[in-house]
């Protein structure tokens, strides 16, 4: 089959001709195998059959860059939703997160009537421990007329999750599954400092490394000649063999901002390396300078930097530099000119920029807690990106490692094939309890049964089961302490003789504890005679403890041993049996008593009450993220008091985590500290109520560190001038302040009805969106980029009527925000 002028593989066409017979298809595919086709021809469906079609994906970037793509085809048929951008929402086809399609099937169902597909882009996100409910939920309680088109990288369960996502929808669905990659890779692990090999050279490189640590330690006593290197391992450094054996462009992964740079730099400032040709770097600088001119981002700092980076073919790209900057990178790399990108994990996420080569710089990362491998989908995620399709005939994965620290055993499980399979993160937050006791009221509890947690749940209480069973059959075929005396159950006795043991070393236990905090309590000389009297009575309590200690059965019998070893093997198998009939209930029971605690809370919080949403509740229903702690704020009147400044510093300080380093300028606003104080106040009596409740996830405290930034910004203040109050990346400024817009939005959603209030947060949002926060500015350069290409073609293109929309300047969201 030809579809844009290519022949299709074979899963694509069985997955185009299941959309064809309108059913739901889950697509499993390699990354790079071509699944973004199956989702264009689904949308191209729907734009045929007058159909709306709504296409989620799991982080911003890539919802912005399908839009770009889309746009360029479709012009004004394409709109988009984030929490960033509000571009065109009526659009028949709509791009957005999987968190606004949620919103939108518990706040107005209505819009979603027209829908005919939702497209999930990359489905295993439901395997994300934050956010993978929300994938969940929506195939839940999205309406039953909606088909989906999953897309994902491969799901070692697929067949079981089919299972669980039939169960709940009520259209047929189909499972496509491509195992083969269109362009093979080649897996190889570089020794650093040593060259490229494979696992089956870690033991010998790791005794390589070790002896000439000892080496050059000076170690008179090492005086081994080391063996010699294995064969088929090649002594080479890492970059100059990419660039001999023409596997350029490569990405890079890095998992620290700071690594990202440092590599970058010392290769560009320190090795002098150059990767272009006169022409390339020409070209090259001449598109740099044209786009950071478009964003309008030629003064800002780094630029002059970064433009000797791509001079040379060289970039970097993580979460911490400006978007506009991230962007400018994208659109560089996607020219083929970088060659060398240095990147942290968020470029393997969706975004369709493949190379030549992938490199990892470690098979380990910090996770928030500490160093941890990497998991094996993890590795073929990034993997993925390697090898690109009609360029290259193989791709090219290469992991670092130090050999004198290589675990092999780790190092396998990491580059094996045996990915990890999905694990549901199902997790109703307080506004999605609110949506689902207003639909379902005390049959809340049936909901659970729909999860995916409570599919795969049921397999584990099967297993735990015949475990248990087997423990119990095991139990019965041991053998029993048997007494030597007439008319004693051994059993029995040997627990008895064992309890009294143990009580009598409690007791002694005690009444030492108590002979040590006598002599703590009585030191020096004037506190002899005290402390000798007091000693002596603790001492006679022993020996008469000690004398009085009932005689045991148990004591002088030759058979003892014989019956302690009988009653240890039992009570350990008891022991055993137990945790597993723990681990049972909790594996059934535990989710259903998360809802009901956070029904308590919601209770005692006024928010409930004889299965109807008082009106707190109504309000904490349709905010998501945050929603119990900026009711409670609205409700107490802090938005009405609060100036619209301070409004910015409270909600920077209520969506702002924790952070234990770098410098941040303390608040001193003695007025708005008092006003801060009493919102914390209003939380600590929220996770009074959790606590009391057992709620597992404690609702967190105010965070101010990122205060004093905000007010500066809200009132002003230049972009640069920020590092002054916080040492922060840029890019985490500008995710910050937009967090706190997509917040805002909320309430001003959600207090439309309150003219006064919603007008004031309008300020507030107008005081915070500007410069280089305002995400849907940097959309619309984009836009207009692609709005002067189409303007060029129509010249020689008769024009294609468009569907207009005013909509697409609408600033209200709605229920799609």
């Amino acid at each position: 089959m030809l579809y844009k002028g290519l022949q299709l593989d074979r899963f694509q066409e069985k997955a185009i001709a299941a959309i064809n017979r309108d059913t739901s298809v889950i697509v499993t595919a390699p990354t790079g195998a071509g699944k973004t086709v199956i989702a264009e021809y689904a949308v191209e469906k729907c734009l045929k059959e007058n159909q709306r079609v709504i296409y989620t994906a799991p982080i911003k970037a890539l919802s912005n860059q399908k839009y770009r793509d889309f746009y360029a085809e479709y012009g004004e048929k394409i709109g988009i939703v984030t929490g960033d951008v509000v571009l065109n929402p009526y659009a028949q086809v709509l791009l957005m997160t999987t968190e606004i399609f949620r919103n939108t099937i518990f706040d107005d169902t209505e819009r979603l009537q027209d829908v005919s597909y939702v497209i999930f882009d990359e489905i295993h996100y439901i395997n994300d421990i934050e956010r993978g409910t929300v994938w969940e939920e929506s195939l839940i309680f999205a309406p039953q007329h909606i088909k989906f088109v999953c897309l994902s990288a491969t799901i070692p369960n697929i067949n079981p999750f089919t299972e669980w996502m039939q169960s709940v929808r009520d259209i047929d669905i189909e499972i496509v599954e491509e195992l083969n990659r269109p362009v093979p890779l080649e897996h190889y692990l570089y020794f650093k400092d040593y060259g490229i090999g494979g696992v089956e050279h870690i033991s010998a490189l790791r005794n390589r490394a070790q002896h000439d640590g000892r080496k050059r330690k000076s170690d008179p006593s090492d005086d081994k000649t080391p063996r010699a290197l294995p064969s088929g391992f090649t002594e080479t450094s890492l970059i100059p063999h990419l660039r001999r054996e023409k596997q350029l462009p490569c990405l890079y992964f890095c998992f620290s901002r700071r690594g990202c740079e440092e590599n970058a730099m010392s290769l560009v400032f320190g090795s002098q390396l150059q990767l272009l040709d006169e022409g390339q770097t020409t070209e090259i600088l001449k598109q740099f300078d044209e786009i950071c001119l478009q964003f309008d981002i030629v003064e800002e700092k780094k630029i002059a930097e970064f433009r000797r980076l791509v001079s040379c073919g060289i970039a970097y790209h993580h979460a911490g530099m400006l978007p506009t900057l991230k962007e400018v990178v994208e659109r560089l790399f996607t020219s083929g000119l970088i060659q060398l990108l240095f990147t942290t994990e968020t470029f393997a996420v969706g975004i369709n920029m493949p190379a030549c080569s992938v490199v990892f710089d470690s098979l380990e990362k910090f996770d928030g807690i500490g160093f941890r491998h990497l998991k094996t989908a993890e590795y073929h995620q990034m993997s993925g990106r390697a090898g690109r399709r009609g360029i290259d005939t193989i791709g090219y994965v290469y992991a670092q490692i130090i050999p004198s620290y290589a675990d092999s055993n780790e190092i396998r499980g990491v580059v094996s094939d045996k990915i990890e399979p999905i694990e549901s993160q199902f997790n109703l937050s307080y506004s999605s309890i609110l949506n689902l006791y207003q639909k379902y009221g005390d049959d809340i509890y049936d909901v659970y049964t729909m999860s995916l947690s409570n599919h795969q749940n049921r397999v584990r209480v099967a297993n735990l089961n015949k475990q248990i069973t087997s423990k119990t059959e095991r139990l019965q075929t041991l053998p029993k302490p048997e007494c030597i005396h007439d008319g004693i159950d051994g059993s029995a006795q040997i627990e008895k003789h064992y309890r009294q043991k143990r009580d009598r070393e409690k007791n002694l236990q005690r009444l030492h504890v108590e002979m040590a905090q006598i002599k703590s309590e009585t030191r020096g000389k004037k506190r002899e005679k005290e402390r000798v009297k007091r000693l002596g009575a603790v001492h006679k309590k022993i020996k008469g403890f000690q004398a009085s200690g009932e005689q045991s059965l148990c004591d002088e019998c030759q058979h003892l041993n014989t019956c302690t070893g009988r009653y240890k093997t039992i009570r350990k198998e008891e022991e055993q049996l137990q945790k597993l009939k723990k681990k049972t209930t909790s594996v059934e029971n535990d989710p259903q008593r998360q809802i009901a605690a956070r029904l308590k809370v919601l209770e005692e919080l006024g928010y409930i009450e004889a299965r109807t949403l008082l009106p707190r509740g109504s309000t904490a229903a349709h905010l998501y993220g945050y929603e119990v702690q900026l009711t409670q704020l609205l409700f107490s009147g802090f938005f009405e008091r609060l100036t619209e400044d301070a409004i910015n510093c409270l909600m920077v300080a209520i969506i702002s985590e924790p952070r234990k380093d770098g410098y941040f300028k303390p608040l001193k606003d003695e007025r708005l500290l008092d006003e801060l104080y009493a919102v914390s106040s209003e939380i600590s009596f929220i996770q009074h109520l959790e606590v009391k409740h057992k709620v597992t996830e404690i609702t967190p405290l105010l965070e101010l560190r990122l205060c004093t930034a905000t007010l500066a910004w809200s009132r002003g203040c230049d972009f640069d001038k920020l590092e002054e109050y916080a040492r922060l990346d840029a890019g985490d400024f500008v995710r910050t302040f937009r967090l706190v817009i997509d917040q805002l939005r909320q309430i001003r959603r959600v207090m439309s009805g309150h003219t006064a209030l919603a007008d004031k947060l309008s300020r507030c949002i107008g005081k915070i969106n500007r410069d280089v926060v305002d995400a849907e500015r940097q959309l619309r350069i984009g836009q207009e980029n692609l709005d002067e290409t189409k303007a060029e073609v129509s010249e020689q293109v008769p024009p294609i009527a468009l569907e207009s929309s005013d909509a697409a300047e609408v600033e209200d969201e709605t229920s799609l925000s």
